[in-house]
């Protein structure tokens, strides 16, 4: 059985959402049990609105009441609000009581969790986030999507590393393509930053590092993982998730601007389906913090019931996977 902890308090849309998702979770998969932590009240009567006896289905609740908000500082956070589920969670992994943590609260609380609770493995001086998102070819891991914003040449070079076995594990590709995310594709592109990790992650030859790459042909496929610090990660992760969106909004709204467009949108909704399928990131489940002694996976902010179902899935196979003790061995040698 495999043991799920899940973060009712810390998404934008509620207990509900996490509550749906676990039900159907638990409905899919026989071979887990979830720990829920939040504001106990409120779970179980989230399980009684919904009809599901959560005591005979593996559920296990976990009463925190205190919330870290976006704006708490995270290690302060860590300190005053231990009664918070991320803090209680955090101390659950410590101790062995759970093989993953999914959820979508505050990133620097779930980093800080990461580097002080739960720790780094041996030889990682940060942890990492590394979130999969889709291209023109093969999925692409975003390193740094946004944990770390001040950053220096060692830790991404060590992001390429976590990243790089990371890739093989999920996708079973003996050398992934890396590329470092710069302002032009020569070497001698870029800040200080980018050029002195250029040369770090070039020495490296059981790397397969293509060079610098540009943000406009990442959506293209043009490498398998793409380095780069927490700041400019995140800045494309959300001009690439408000980019889609956008899109998506026009599209829509072309379609119902006629009777003519309506019928031709019918026609298309088949290929339009199964394009919105394929380049619908969520299906990759969250973003795992890399590099730490024990599996925490970060969603979306305004995740859904239907994102934290792929999570709980992406952390099952994680843990079947033996992802931390895989990482840990890989690393020792």
């Amino acid at each position: 059985m495999i043991r799920i902890g899940l973060d009712a308090s810390g998404g934008d849309n509620g207990e509900k959402e996490v509550i749906r998702a676990a039900i159907c979770s638990l409905k899919e998969n026989k071979d887990i049990s979830l720990i829920i932590f939040g504001d106990e009240e409120i779970i179980k009567n989230e399980f009684s609105n919904a009809n599901f006896d959560y005591v005979n289905n593996n559920v296990t609740i976990v009463d925190a009441k205190e919330k870290i908000d976006m704006n708490d500082h995270p290690v302060i956070a860590l300190r005053t609000k231990t009664n918070s589920s991320i803090v209680k969670a955090g101390k659950a992994l410590l101790d062995n009581e759970l093989d993953a943590f999914v959820s979508a609260g505050s990133t620097g609380a779930l980093v800080a969790t990461a580097q002080f609770i739960v720790k780094p493995i041996a030889g990682v001086e940060r942890p990492v986030l590394g979130a999969i998102l889709p291209t023109n070819k093969n999925p692409m891991i975003l390193i740094d999507s946004g944990c770390n914003v001040d950053s220096k040449p060692e830790w991404l070079y060590q992001y390429a590393i976590l990243a790089n076995f990371y890739y093989k594990l999920m996708f079973n590709v003996e050398r992934p393509s890396i590329g470092l995310l710069s302002v032009g594709t020569e070497e001698n592109k870029g800040n200080s930053l980018t050029l002195s990790t250029y040369k770090l992650i070039k020495e490296n030859k059981d790397l397969n590092f293509i060079g610098n790459v540009e943000a406009r042909d990442l959506t293209y496929g043009v490498c398998d993982i793409v380095v780069t610090d927490g700041f400019a990660g995140n800045v494309f992760l959300k001009t690439y998730e408000g980019t889609a969106k956008m899109l998506l909004e026009l599209i829509k709204k072309q379609i119902m601007s006629s009777f003519i467009s309506k019928i031709g949108g019918l026609l298309i909704k088949p290929a339009l389906k199964k394009l919105l399928t394929k380049y619908d990131a969520k299906i990759y489940g969250g973003a795992p913090i890399l590099g730490a002694n024990a599996l925490i996976i970060k969603c979306h902010g305004n995740s859904k019931s239907g994102e934290y179902i792929y999570t709980i899935r992406q952390a099952y196979e994680l843990v079947n996977k033996k992802l931390i003790e895989m990482t840990k061995e890989f690393l020792a040698r």
